[in-house]
């Protein structure tokens, strides 16, 4: 396989707003770190695939649809094989306008910008491919926590609750040139990150554990997979309560998760076996994710003059979506012989969902927050709970209504296939089309 590989520098060249949090309303004061977009290009047998990561909050499904075609017929790259990951970085700019300005605001000059330095870093991407293997690396770390605990009241809160454990799993793909060099690296965390609420640009603690990886490794270029981290939070606690940190403290935390990336890779990992004729499987599902819709559109025209901006900008966006009654996910595959297969979800999603892929399969990674985003996908029994990921986040996503519980269904419906018929081709030994629609 041939891996090419590149980064560049995203930083707004002006203050604009920074997007993740409805308290920040006004561009950001300072720049304590820059935020870059990373890329990596892989070729076998003749067919690209195409990953570009972003030190972002996510990837909006607008500008995806926007930008994906445009990509896809300048590199001659399909288009299911071009993946946008984001680190869910909470103090990076939007990409896009649809969901409430309290959400995520977007600058189109930025945007345009933005679109302009993707395409600019793929052609250096293209310059650099080299043949390279591939080691895959297993560990751990412990610096997350499950963030939904129920009070004295029966309600669930966004607090610390270290009764459920949360998803440790580290997972590292090494990709090494002929001469025994890092080229690149793939790393795989599920945690959030929103360790700082400040009104400062920063990469967050992935993009600076990347930073400090690209140090460690000098003619490598590395890339962060967000995972199934809904319900999951970095562990910054006081008492009962997350709080938020300053940017030496964000650095102090990424210094930490840098080490347990260190400690994977000296704990020795495997090669990942793909013989010279082995074609890369990938494949894509569409599925609507039903919500459940307890208003009339009077009612929601009414909420146009309500006393609060947060229910204003909800309704203004559901009627912009003709108050759509569902939302679509995007869940895609691509595996890798035997030992490694990675599935891409445009949403928030719960650790639960993770775990089954891995049931099924275990050596599949699940990304969150690619190619998009539609809200908060928690689980059944996290949707009859209530609390902010199925209820409150709603309203900031303009979703017209909330998920209902039978997306645990689909979803894991959509994954069980995607796996299944992923390995089987893999399995025959036989090249497809590669997708399914």
């Amino acid at each position: 396989m041939k891996l090419g590989t590149a980064k560049s520098i995203i930083t707004p060249a002006y203050p604009i707003r920074l997007c993740g949090y409805a308290s920040r309303n006004k561009p950001f004061e300072m720049i304590a770190e820059d935020i870059y977009l990373r890329v990596h290009i892989q070729e076998q047998k003749g067919e690209r695939f195409l990953f570009v990561y972003g030190d972002l909050l996510w990837w909006n499904s607008d500008f995806i649809s926007e930008v994906r075609p445009v990509l896809s017929e300048k590199y001659l790259i399909r288009q299911e094989n071009i993946w946008f990951a984001a680190s869910h970085n909470h103090s990076g700019p939007g990409t896009g306008n649809s969901f409430t300005a309290l959400l995520e605001t977007y600058d189109k000059s930025y945007g345009e910008w933005l679109a302009k330095q993707i395409d600019k870093t793929i052609e250096k991407a293209l310059d650099s491919m080299e043949n390279v293997s591939i080691v895959r690396y297993d560990g751990s770390c412990d610096l997350n926590v499950y963030r939904r605990k129920t009070d004295e009241a029966g309600i669930v809160r966004m607090c610390p609750n270290y009764y459920v454990a949360a998803d440790t799993t580290l997972t590292i793909i090494g990709y090494y040139r002929e001469n025994g060099t890092l080229k690149g690296t793939l790393i795989h965390y599920p945690c959030h990150a929103n360790l700082s609420d400040q009104n400062v640009l920063q990469p967050d603690y992935p993009g600076i554990a990347l930073r400090l990886m690209d140090e460690q490794y000098p003619e490598s270029i590395s890339m962060f997979f967000q995972g199934c981290t809904a319900d999951l939070r970095p562990n910054s606690v006081l008492g009962n309560q997350f709080i938020s940190c300053d940017y030496s403290k964000v650095q102090l935390f990424a210094g930490r998760f840098f080490e347990c990336c260190q400690k994977a890779i000296a704990d020795g990992g495997k090669k990942i076996e793909l013989s010279s004729d082995c074609y890369l499987q990938s494949r894509v599902k569409r599925r609507q994710l039903p919500l459940k819709q307890e208003f009339t559109g009077e009612q929601i025209r009414k909420a146009l003059k309500s006393e609060r901006l947060e229910i204003r900008q909800w309704a203004e966006k559901v009627l912009e979506k003709d108050v759509r009654s569902w939302e679509e996910l995007e869940i895609s595959c691509i595996s890798y012989g035997n030992e490694l297969s990675f599935i891409f979800i445009n949403a928030e999603i719960s650790q639960i969902y993770a775990e089954y892929a891995r049931t099924l399969y275990p050596g599949c990674i699940c990304t969150a927050y690619s190619n998009g985003m539609i809200g908060y996908l928690a689980s059944e029994t996290q949707i009859n709970e209530g609390g902010y990921e199925p209820e409150g986040s709603a309203l900031y996503f303009a979703l017209a209504g909330t998920y209902k519980p039978e997306i645990e269904r689909i979803i894991k419906r959509a994954i069980k296939e995607l796996l299944e018929e992923t390995n089987t081709e893999r399995d025959a030994g036989r090249h497809s089309d590669g997708y399914l629609l």
